[in-house]
């Protein structure tokens, strides 16, 4: 049996293929949740898009574009740091919280979803070079369990219906996170460092993670609060109504 050996070009050429997957990933993953949110009450949804589509572009500018990609190094961690605060913060800002009680069970669904193609995608950039292999299994892995784990759940995950549901999901989503932002520190920034900073698909750690966890913070926290959301603008797309 011959083993076949890709060359540089090859892997330089998927490697460029594979920040572009992130890249288009996210930008659906971004226009899912502006449109989620987006069904908030008059005033309390507006607005969304933009506040997700700046960070976006922002993000999508530093992962192709080279000269800002070469201050990569030093930006990464403010980047990624804010990402995380923008996420907590939100659950203090009643337009946020608005928002999110707003969703259904199949917006839900569907966002959570995304972890599912992140995980396989962070195995992808492991196999090309632009990503560590312990962090692409590690936090590949447990992206790949949180998202089948929404998309399987039997009851509803909106914020009116299963509350067991909600918190085994939401809390394996933010025990995930958790250990994904311990690795990114831990793992990720030394072995980028040492191989030339090859990982740059910013808008996975600068938005879609912060995305995520802003998710997974709402719903863990509406789960453990309340049984009933706030007011919340409508019911449709709720695929499972009976509550627990």
């Amino acid at each position: 049996m011959t083993q076949t050996t890709l060359s540089a070009s090859d892997l330089a050429s998927l490697a460029s293929a594979a920040r572009w997957a992130v890249t288009l990933t996210t930008a659906s993953f971004v226009i899912v949740t502006a449109r989620a949110l987006g069904r908030a009450p008059q005033g309390q949804g507006t607005g969304v898009g933009l506040r997700l589509g700046v960070p976006f572009l922002v993000a999508a500018a530093f992962a192709h574009l080279p000269p800002l990609t070469a201050v990569l190094p030093r930006l990464f961690p403010v980047g990624f740091a804010l990402g995380f605060l923008a996420a907590v913060a939100s659950l203090f800002v009643p337009r946020a919280r608005q928002a999110f009680a707003a969703v259904t069970d199949a917006d839900v669904r569907l966002m959570l979803a995304f972890r599912a193609i992140y995980g396989a995608l962070l195995v992808a950039l492991a196999g090309v070079g632009i990503m560590p292999p312990l962090f692409a299994l590690t936090a590949g892995l447990g992206d790949l369990a949180v998202g089948w784990l929404a998309v399987a759940a039997p009851r509803s995950l909106a914020p009116d219906g299963s509350r067991a549901w909600r918190l085994v999901v939401h809390g394996l989503g933010l025990a995930d996170l958790l250990q994904v932002a311990a690795l990114a520190v831990t793992v990720v920034r030394p072995w980028s460092t040492a191989h030339g900073d090859a990982t740059d698909v910013m808008t996975l750690p600068w938005v879609a993670v912060p995305l995520m966890m802003a998710l997974n913070l709402h719903g863990f926290w509406q789960a453990c609060t309340r049984r009933e959301p706030e007011p919340r603008a409508s019911n449709q797309g709720t695929m499972y109504p009976v509550s627990m």
